[in-house]
C-alpha cells in the first residue's frame, strides 16, 4: 500500500500548464559557471588560496592546483558544506512550513477572498504574497488564474511583486544569515513593495489599455509549476499527478501523508537556489576583488542604490540566495555594509527574475510588462532610499548584537581598526574609520573576541553617559554567548597600563553593579595587585577584559601571550581595548602583539564627535527584532 501511495512520477506533460520552463535552471547553471570561471582565473593568475605564486604548491600542474583549491573552497572549516548545514535547521523549517500552507490551502483561501475588498484587496494581496511559497513561475501562472476568476489588476500585481520576495523558507535563512534586524526590514519592504504595486495598477487600471479584457495577448496559453485540482480559475484546475504531492493525495485522505509529501516537493526547486547562494556567495567572499564589492556595497556613496538596483535587472536573483550572498559581502567588507544598496539588491534581483520577466513578455502586452518593470525599479529605489535616509546609520552595522537597545555612544579620541581576517566583523566605523569589531570563529571552537578601540568610553565618568552602560552590557551578553565556558558570566577585567595613558581603573561602581544585576560575576585587577596572568588565574573566568597602558609600559610578555592564546581556543571570550591614543603615535604595538592574532591591528587615531549615533530604529521595529531573536535561538537550539 506505501508503495502505491508513493508512485513513481509519471513522465507525460500536463495537457493544462505544459513542461516546466527551465529558464531559471538554466541561469541558475549560468550563475555556477560564472563562479567556476572567476575560480578558474584565480587559480591561474595568483595560485591556490589566492596568493601570487611563489610556493611549492605552484610547480603543481595547474588541475592538481584547481582541484585541490576546490576541495579546499567545500570542505574547509569555514567553507560551502560547513555553511550549508548551517543553514540546513532554517531550511527545512521552510519546508516544513510551506508544505504545512500547501496541504490545508491556506493561500488558495485568502486569494479567493481578494475579490470582496475592494482596494483594500491590495493589502491583503500583498500579505498573501509574503507567505506563498511559490517560485517565479508559478506566481505568473498563480497571478493569471486570478485574472481569469475576476479578481482586478492591481492585487493580482501586489501579489505578482511580493512573492519573488520573501516565503516561509527566505524569512528563516534571513533571520539565520543577517539577524533579525534584518529580517524585519526585507518582511517590511517587501509589504511595502505590494501595496506600493497595487497602488500604482489600481490608478493605471482606470486608463484605456489596463483594463481586464485589454492586459493579455491573444492567443497565449499558461504555463506553469503550479499543479492544483483547486486552482480559482477552473478552466487551469489541474487534477494531473506531475507533482508528487498530487499523486499522494489521490491515493490517501492522511493529511500527515500528504503534507510530508508537499514538503518533499518543494526541498528541490528550493534547495537548488539555497545552494546557489551559498556558492556565489562564498566566491565573491574569497575571489571578487575587494575594491569590486567595497564599490558597491561599502563605499558610502548616494548612487550605489541606484547602480545596484539596476544591475540587478539582468541578474537572476532568487530570494533565497540573496541573503546568503550579503551575508558573505559584509565579510568581504573591510569596513561596515552600505544599508541601502544591501536592501536595493535584496528587492530588486528577486522581483525582477528572469523567468517571470519571460512569462510576462510571453502572456501579457507590452504596456503590463512595462508597467510591473516601472513599479518594481521605482519601489526599489523609493523603499531602499527610504529606509537608507530613516533607518540606517552609516559606518554602522545594522542589527549587530553589541548594539542592541543603544541609540548613541561617546566618542572622542580613538585608535583606529583594520581589518584582515574574513572573520571579523566591522561594528562601527564613521568615516570609515574602524572603532568597534567583532571576531568570531565557533567552526575551530574559539570563544569570541571584541575590539574597543575608544577606552575611554569605559571610564567610569563616562559609563551614564548616553546607552554606553547598554553597550557594555551588550559586549558582556555577546562574549558569553560565543563563549563555551561554563563560566561565561564571570568576567576578569583586567588593567594593563597605569597613568594618563592607560586604563588603571576601566568602569566604575555603577557600571559594575549594573553587570551584577544581569547576572555578571566581575572582579577587577591590574598589574600592581595581580602582576602576571597565569593559566591559574584565568581558570574561573568565561571572559577576560584587557585594558592596555601607554605603549612601552607593562605590556604581555610571550608567556601571556600564549596564556591567552590557550584561552581563546578553548572557547573562552576576551575583550581587547588598546591604550588612548597619544600624540605622534602611530599605533598600539603592545595591543597589536594579541589583536593581530585575530587579524586586527590598532593603528593611527582619529577624533570623532562626542555624540556617535548607532540607531535611528523605532521602539516598534526593535521589539520585533527581538522577538525574531527568541525564534533565531530556539530554531538554533532545535
Amino acid at each position: 500500500m506505501a508503495l502505491k501511495v508513493f508512485a513513481v512520477k509519471p513522465k507525460e506533460q500536463c495537457q493544462v500548464h505544459g513542461t516546466h520552463p527551465r529558464s531559471g535552471n538554466g541561469m541558475l547553471a549560468a550563475m555556477a559557471l560564472a563562479s567556476l570561471s572567476l575560480i578558474v582565473w584565480h587559480v591561474w593568475v595568483y595560485g591556490t588560496s589566492g596568493h601570487p605564486g611563489t610556493s611549492d604548491a605552484r610547480l603543481d600542474p595547474f588541475p592538481v592546483q584547481l582541484g585541490n583549491e576546490l576541495r579546499d573552497l567545500f570542505l574547509n572549516r569555514h567553507g560551502i558544506l560547513s555553511e550549508l548545514w548551517e543553514v540546513l535547521p532554517y531550511f527545512l523549517v521552510g519546508i516544513f512550513l510551506a508544505g504545512y500552507l500547501r496541504t490545508y490551502k491556506v493561500a488558495v483561501k485568502l486569494q479567493a477572498s481578494l475579490r470582496k475588498y475592494g482596494v483594500l484587496s491590495v493589502f491583503l494581496a500583498s500579505f498573501v504574497g509574503i507567505i506563498t511559497p511559490l517560485c517565479a513561475c508559478g506566481t505568473v501562472t498563480t497571478a493569471m488564474s486570478l485574472l481569469f476568476a475576476g479578481i482586478p489588476l492591481a492585487p493580482v500585481m501586489s501579489l505578482m511583486v511580493t512573492s519573488p520576495l520573501l516565503s516561509p523558507s527566505t524569512y528563516l535563512i534571513t533571520l539565520n544569515d543577517l539577524g533579525p534586524e534584518w529580517t524585519v526590514i526585507r518582511t517590511i519592504s517587501a509589504f511595502s513593495m505590494g501595496i506600493f504595486a497595487g497602488l500604482v495598477t489600481h490608478v493605471m487600471s482606470k486608463r484605456a489599455g489596463f483594463r481586464k479584457n485589454e492586459i493579455f495577448i491573444e492567443g497565449a496559453i499558461v504555463r506553469g509549476d503550479f499543479h492544483d485540482e483547486d486552482y480559482p480559475d477552473e478552466r487551469l484546475r489541474c487534477g494531473c499527478r506531475r507533482n508528487f504531492g498530487n499523486r499522494v493525495a489521490v491515493r490517501t485522505g492522511n493529511k500527515f501523508l500528504i503534507f510530508l509529501a508537499k514538503s518533499s516537493e518543494m526541498l528541490w526547486p528550493v534547495g537548488k537556489y539555497v545552494i546557489v547562494g551559498v556558492v556565489v556567495g562564498a566566491v565573491v567572499e574569497r575571489y571578487m576583488p575587494k575594491e569590486w564589492v567595497y564599490r558597491f556595497f561599502g563605499q558610502k556613496d548616494a548612487l550605489n542604490i541606484v547602480w545596484v538596483t539596476l544591475a540587478s535587472v539582468p541578474m537572476f536573483l532568487h530570494q533565497i540566495s540573496a541573503s546568503s550572498i550579503i551575508y558573505h559581502v559584509k565579510g568581504a567588507l573591510d569596513g561596515t555594509l552600505d544599508g541601502g544598496a544591501a536592501l536595493a539588491f535584496m528587492i530588486g534581483g528577486p522581483v525582477t527574475a528572469v523567468p517571470t520577466m519571460v512569462l510576462f513578455w510571453t502572456f501579457f502586452r507590452k504596456r503590463v510588462f512595462f508597467l510591473y518593470m516601472s513599479v518594481c525599479l521605482a519601489g526599489t529605489l523609493l523603499i531602499a532610499y527610504t529606509f537608507q535616509f530613516l533607518f540606517f546609520v552609516p559606518g554602522v552595522d545594522l542589527g549587530n548584537p553589541l548594539l542592541k537597545g543603544v541609540g548613541t555612544l561617546s566618542g572622542g579620541n580613538s585608535r583606529i581598526i583594520r581589518k584582515h581576517d574574513p572573520n571579523v566583523r566591522m561594528v562601527i566605523d564613521p568615516a570609515g574609520k574602524g572603532i568597534v569589531a567583532t571576531y568570531a570563529n565557533d567552526v575551530d571552537g574559539r570563544g569570541g573576541v571584541v575590539f574597543d578601540a575608544t577606552p575611554g568610553r569605559f571610564s567610569g565618568a563616562m559609563a551614564d553617559r548616553y546607552d554606553n552602560r547598554q553597550y557594555i552590557v551588550n559586549i558582556a551578553q555577546w562574549l558569553e554567548q560565543n563563549s563555551s565556558s561554563p563560566a561565561g558570566k564571570s568576567i576578569l577585567v583586567y588593567a594593563l597600563g597605569g597613568g594618563s595613558g592607560g586604563a588603571s581603573a576601566p568602569l566604575g561602581e555603577k557600571m559594575l553593579a549594573e553587570l551584577g544585576t544581569q547576572g555578571f560575576t566581575v572582579r577587577t585587577v591590574d598589574r600592581k595587585e595581580v602582576p602576571l596572568i597565569t593559566d591559574r588565574l584565568l581558570a574561573d573566568y568565561g571572559q577576560v577584559w584587557l585594558f592596555f597602558g601607554s605603549p612601552g609600559g607593562n605590556g604581555l610578555s610571550d608567556a601571556e601571550l600564549k596564556v591567552l592564546a590557550g584561552y581563546n581556543d578553548n572557547g573562552r571570550a576576551t575583550l581587547i581595548v588598546p591604550a588612548n591614543p597619544q600624540r605622534g603615535e602611530d599605533g598600539d604595538p603592545e595591543a597589536n602583539r594579541l589583536s593581530s592574532r585575530y587579524g586586527v591591528s590598532f593603528s593611527g587615531s582619529v577624533e570623532s564627535a562626542d555624540e556617535l549615533h548607532v540607531s535611528t530604529t523605532s521602539g516598534l521595529l526593535g521589539r520585533t527584532s527581538v522577538l525574531l531573536g527568541s525564534i533565531l535561538k530556539i530554531v538554533r537550539k532545535a
